[in-house]
């Protein structure tokens, strides 16, 4: 949604993030608006924590809402809940999907968020040198910029790519970061304003990626508005496997906010 944001935990220290700053995204479960109906039951099985039956179910279908639904499905089930080599094949995997979703949708925006997803996320596996070899920090950029192209709105390229500024701008400083990657404070506070403008800028994933992002900026004022999205969030009743995932991530996060 991050480049290769970590799992949060109790070392977590805003200032020492080891993160590769060009590969990013959110694990976050807002879905595309799916025109067929058919796909409502695999999403049901995603919210309810059934992943492998949600995996199943879009499995029977050949659209491109299909492909993007199993590639997101794929990608987070993973991150969460497996590990090592399996971790690397079924990223690896989701990517491919995405990729159907492409050729069959090229002006479907979602599905090169997925892409970007699925990429960074096995970079993430492989680690920053290989990922940077193979080129992947590029590809996951170039996904996300084509996904703003068709669709400026689109609430998680937004989100990923405001990420992404601000993961390079707390890694390399603001004037490396601006020189090297074009990376700029601005260009990621313009993303998040947008992202907090979207129609489910309250899910509570959403607001924790937001909260997250902000609080890579380092600064008095984004560091007060990482706490008070993180508490927010807090204060809302889960609905879904990956609500509460985000919850205690978000209680850990509020406890190394300033």
């Amino acid at each position: 949604m991050a480049i290769f944001s970590k799992i949060i935990n109790s070392s977590f220290n805003i200032r020492a993030i080891k993160t590769l700053t060009v590969l990013i995204f959110v694990y976050i479960y807002t879905f595309p608006t799916f025109s067929d109906t058919s796909l409502d039951k695999a999403r049901n099985l995603f919210l309810e924590g059934k992943y492998e039956n949600a995996l199943e179910e879009t499995s029977k279908y050949k659209t491109a809402e299909a492909r993007i639904l199993e590639s997101r499905i794929l990608s987070i089930y993973t991150h969460f809940y497996l590990e090592e080599k399996t971790a690397e094949e079924n990223f690896l995997k989701s990517y491919d999907i995405a990729k159907q979703a492409i050729e069959i949708a090229p002006k479907n925006d979602e599905a090169y968020v997925e892409a970007a997803h699925s990429l960074g996320r096995y970079g993430q596996k492989i680690g920053i040198m290989s990922a940077i070899t193979k080129g992947i920090a590029d590809r996951v950029k170039r996904y996300l910029n084509k996904a703003l192209e068709i669709n400026p709105n689109n609430i998680l390229a937004n989100l990923s790519k405001g990420i992404w500024h601000a993961e390079i701008v707390n890694q390399a400083g603001k004037g490396l970061a601006k020189a090297v990657y074009g990376a700029k404070v601005n260009s990621a506070i313009k993303h998040f304003e947008i992202v907090k403008k979207h129609k489910n800028s309250n899910e509570i994933g959403i607001l924790y990626e937001l909260s997250y992002g902000y609080s890579l900026l380092n600064e008095d004022t984004y560091l007060n508005e990482a706490k008070i999205i993180v508490e927010k969030l807090l204060k809302i009743p889960p609905t879904s496997d990956m609500d509460t995932l985000y919850i205690k991530k978000g209680r850990l996060l509020l406890k190394v906010l300033p």
